[in-house]
């Protein structure tokens, strides 16, 4: 149990949690069309310009004040000893690639601490759509293990011709409002947004808390790295991960992208969770999707609603378009009930949901299980070479052809190899080399062992790669390439490969060391009796390394 003790936003419908939730109850949507060549025309939920602080970028700048606005009244919180930040963003300050400036998310995470006067090191979560959401369960465990008593969740991402253009070549955006799960639903919007919640473990600030977090939960549905599974495995199994007593549900808030796929997939998911006579909303109608902050804002705005009693209304909706039913909330409802789920889906088959209470915590934190973790194998892999628990084996290659007569030699009959980016391919190649030496059964569907990798790049090999597609006199947006923008996708190519439903999660961190606490972690899930957890890093074609080890209880 985590207790929420204040949050705020900051989006295109208002500054502070009041306006927004006033804007939404209204009916309002920030949801507009804009026309920036060479972009086409796209209908997005932008921030109006605001002042930039010294020495921050716009991102940065509105991940501080949305830290100093839900500080207001703990404002010695950001910067205490026990305290942890956490940043969940999906691309931060990719534009920088446009104009040369530091684009590295740990250097963003790294100035956003300092400016809150904040000396622990800050950790980022970048794992796609579902990216909120796994930050708060990320502080939920740090919380509950011990190793904070305070945890600052922010959420931020702002728009650029970098994200705008990679959705477009995907043809997932709608150029009018999105309608979820509507007959006639065309696509997505994009929105930017900037979201915080405090969170505690300390009995007397918890006196204080308006929600807690109960539970939390992170699957994988090794389906497709673009494509969520048909059957919605991944959500499925986080939703039942969660569920408790299903008639405490006031609602579930469900991801609403108003995509074909998506939606059809939550909506089988829900079914076959028993769901599908609990109301269900989504918010992207109001916001759009933004990204990093999605699960932070719609979680803030679901719970605030719970506290007036209210179930907020799905805007867009108006006729049921997937082939299992559910309860779409498309008018504002009441209800007397306390708990919601939060779900969320993204790339890389990754999803995530959590389950909150309306009022302080009820249970005493629970005593974390001792848990005994010893590692069963372990591989590095360098531009020079190979090491399997210590002893290199036998290679004739160096660079990037090195992994090539890896896959030759120990791989064989997998082509979609030759699709994957290099970072996919150092991490699949790493992995599959550790899975063969420890001879257990392989490809058999199992959701017990967990997929927990970083590095301090994030993905940015890729992304200066498809910044090149889109230069002004050079435009051809590959959504081929744009995928693999996302360093989580990683997680995605090995879970897909040995059909593991288990965790998969991606953190961006300034050292390797700081990975390790974070895998132990995922040992809390449900069911999780194992973890391939690793360093993954590739800045340039020339500059890579993995370090990963199978640890297991």
């Amino acid at each position: 149990m985590t207790a929420i003790i204040a949050d705020h936003i900051i989006s295109p419908l208002g500054h502070g949690t009041a306006a927004n939730m006033a804007a939404v109850q209204e009916g309002h949507s920030a949801l507009r069309m804009y026309h920036d060549a060479p972009l086409e025309p796209y209908c997005a939920s932008l921030l109006p310009e605001m002042p930039i602080m010294d020495g921050l970028t716009r991102f940065e700048t509105l991940c501080v004040e949305a830290i100093r606005k839900a500080s207001e009244h703990y404002a010695q919180l950001p910067a205490d000893r026990q305290t942890v930040i956490i940043l969940s963003t999906t691309k931060g300050n990719v534009e920088h690639l446009a104009t040369g400036d530091d684009p590295l998310l740990t250097t963003s995470a790294q100035k956003i601490a300092d400016r809150c006067g904040n000396r622990n090191t800050p950790i980022v979560v970048s794992n796609a759509c579902i990216s909120g959401v796994c930050a708060l369960i990320t502080a939920m465990r740090l919380l509950e293990a011990g190793m904070y008593k305070h945890a600052v969740v922010v959420g931020c991402d702002v728009l650029s011709p970098f994200i705008i253009s990679g959705f477009q070549s995907f043809k997932a955006l709608s150029d009018e409002p999105c309608r979820p799960f509507d007959k006639n639903r065309t696509g997505l919007n994009l929105g930017e947004a900037a979201a915080c919640m405090l969170l505690t473990a300390d009995e007397q600030l918890a006196m204080n808390a308006y929600g807690t977090i109960v539970s939390g939960a992170i699957h994988n549905d090794a389906n497709h790295i673009s494509g969520p599974s048909r059957t919605g495995e991944g959500s499925l199994r986080c939703l039942s991960d969660v569920l408790g007593e299903k008639d405490k549900l006031a609602f579930v808030n469900v991801h609403g992208t108003a995509t074909a796929y998506n939606d059809e997939m939550e909506s089988i998911a829900l079914n076959r969770a028993g769901l599908e006579e609990v109301p269900v909303n989504g918010l992207k109608g109001f916001f759009g999707h933004t990204l990093g902050a999605a699960g932070l804002l719609e979680t803030i705005l679901s719970l605030h609603a719970l506290e007036k009693g209210l179930i907020l209304p799905t805007r867009g909706y108006s006729e049921q378009g997937t082939s299992y039913s559910v309860n779409i909330s498309s008018a504002m409802r009441h209800t007397d009930k306390r708990e919601f789920i939060k779900v969320l889906s993204g790339f890389g088959g990754c999803n995530a949901a959590i389950r909150v209470r309306l009022g302080v915590p009820t249970e005493v934190m629970p005593q974390q299980e001792e848990v005994t973790v010893k590692p069963m194998a372990e591989v590095r892999l360098t531009p020079k070479g190979i090491w399997l628990n210590g002893q290199q084996l036998p290679t004739t290659e160096t660079g990037e052809a090195l992994l090539t007569e890896l896959y030759r030699t120990y791989i064989k009959d997998y082509p979609k190899y030759f699709k994957m980016d290099t970072l996919s391919r150092l991490g699949f190649v790493a992995a599959e080399i550790l899975l063969q030496s420890i001879g257990e059964e392989r490809f058999a569907a199992r959701e017990d062992r967990a997929i927990v990798l970083g590095n301090r790049s994030a993905s940015l090999k890729n992304d200066t790669d498809y910044q090149a597609t889109i230069l002004p006199d050079n435009y051809y947006p590959s959504p081929s390439l744009f995928v693999y923008t996302l360093p989580n996708i990683v997680t995605g190519e090995i879970a897909i490969r040995n059909k593991y439903y288990g965790e998969s999660s991606f953190y961006v961190l300034e050292h390797e060391a700081d990975l390790l606490p974070l895998a132990q972690l995922a040992m809390q899930q449900r069911n999780t009796r194992s973890v391939l957890a690793g360093w993954v890093e590739c800045s340039t074609k020339d500059n890579w390394e993995a370090h990963l080890v199978l640890l297991t209880k």
